[in-house]
C-alpha cells in the first residue's frame, strides 16, 4: 500500500468527493468556497474536506492493494500479468472513471505518445488526472512551476462512447487572478496567420473547439474560410477563433479544448497504433503549446 499523503487544497485546482468533481473557487482562513461541475457552490471547512480526501486516499490504496494481490494470484495461476507497455485501449476502459484501468500509467500510453513527439525545447511527461479517465501531457518544469490547474496542456480523455484528445488552455475565474498561458495563447490567436493555420488544421483533421465549462456556448467548427458555432444558444459564423473567445464571459473560468473525437469501436480497432495517432495530432498542435508556454 502506498503512503497516504497530506492533502493541501489550492485555488482553481479540481478534487473529488462522494458528490463528484469540484473546483476550489477561493480559500479564506479555515474555510473554502467550492463548486461542483453541475454548478452548485457551497462554503465548507477545509479540515472536513481534508479528512474526506485522506479517507478516500486510504480506501483507494487499500482497494489497489487488494486488486494487485488478486491480480498477482491470478497471474501465478495463469502465467499472465499486466502488460508493461501500452497495447491499445480495451473496451472496459471506456467509462466515467479510471477504476481498474492502467492505460494512464506513465509507462503505458504516456510513454508511447511522448516518444513519438518531435524534439523541442520541452521535456514532456504525463500525469493521470484525478480519479477520472483522463491523462495530461506537459513540460515537466512548467508543470512543476505552475501546477496543473490553469496551465496549457495536451490531454487524452475517455468517456463511455469515445476517445477525445487534443490541446487545452484554461483561464481561472476572474477573482482568482490571471493565467499567463491563457493570455499568451489568446494574444497568439489574434494574429490572422495563426488563426488561418489552426482553421486549416481543424478542417483537415476533424477538430472542434469548445469551452468545456459551458456546453451551452456550443462547439466551434471550421467553416469555409472561418469558423461557425454549431449548436448552443447562438448559431453564427465568425472570421477568427478570437471572436469565439470574446463571446465568453469576461470574468468566469474557461477551459478551451481543441480536440478530435473518435468513436469507441474505431479506437479499439486501432490497437496500440492509436498512440501514434495521438502523438501525431499533439505534434501538429505544438505551435499552440509553444505560444502559450513561454
Amino acid at each position: 500500500m502506498g503512503p497516504i499523503t497530506e492533502f493541501e487544497f489550492s485555488v482553481d485546482e479540481q478534487y473529488e468527493n462522494e458528490k463528484g468533481v469540484f473546483t476550489v473557487i477561493s480559500i479564506d482562513n479555515d474555510e473554502m468556497l467550492i463548486r461542483w461541475e453541475h454548478g452548485e457552490e457551497i462554503r465548507t471547512e477545509i479540515d472536513l474536506q481534508r479528512r474526506i480526501q485522506t479517507r478516500r486516499q486510504r480506501e483507494k490504496a487499500e482497494s489497489e492493494a487488494q486488486a494487485e494481490a488478486a491480480q498477482s494470484r491470478a497471474g501465478k495461476r495463469t502465467g499472465s500479468k499486466t502488460p508493461k507497455v501500452f497495447e491499445g485501449f480495451q473496451p472496459g476502459d471506456f467509462k466515467n472513471s479510471a477504476a481498474q484501468t492502467n492505460w494512464r500509467g506513465r509507462n503505458q500510453l504516456g510513454r508511447a505518445v511522448i516518444r513519438n513527439l518531435p524534439k523541442t525545447r520541452f521535456d514532456f511527461s504525463s500525469w493521470a488526472y484525478a480519479q477520472k479517465p483522463e491523462m495530461h501531457v506537459s513540460d515537466k518544469e512548467h508543470h512543476t512551476r505552475n501546477g496543473s490547474g490553469d496551465q496549457a496542456r495536451f490531454f487524452v480523455r475517455l468517456d463511455p462512447l469515445s476517445l477525445v484528445y487534443g490541446f487545452c488552455a484554461s483561464r481561472p475565474d476572474g477573482s482568482s487572478g490571471a493565467s499567463k498561458d491563457w493570455d499568451a495563447l489568446a494574444a497568439w490567436l489574434m494574429q490572422h496567420e495563426n488563426d488561418h493555420m489552426l482553421q486549416e488544421l481543424a478542417a483537415t483533421h476533424n477538430l472542434a473547439v469548445c469551452d468545456r465549462m459551458r456546453s451551452a456556448s456550443g462547439t466551434l467548427l471550421p467553416f469555409e474560410d472561418g469558423w461557425k458555432i454549431d449548436g448552443g444558444e447562438k448559431s453564427q459564423k465568425m472570421d477568427i477563433l478570437a471572436g469565439f473567445i470574446d463571446l465568453l464571459p469576461a470574468t468566469g473560468g474557461v477551459s478551451m479544448e481543441i480536440a478530435r473525437r473518435v468513436e469507441k469501436n474505431d479506437v479499439v480497432a486501432r490497437g496500440k497504433d492509436i498512440a501514434d495517432d495521438i502523438a501525431e495530432l499533439f505534434a501538429r498542435l505544438m505551435p499552440l503549446y509553444e505560444a502559450a508556454v513561454k
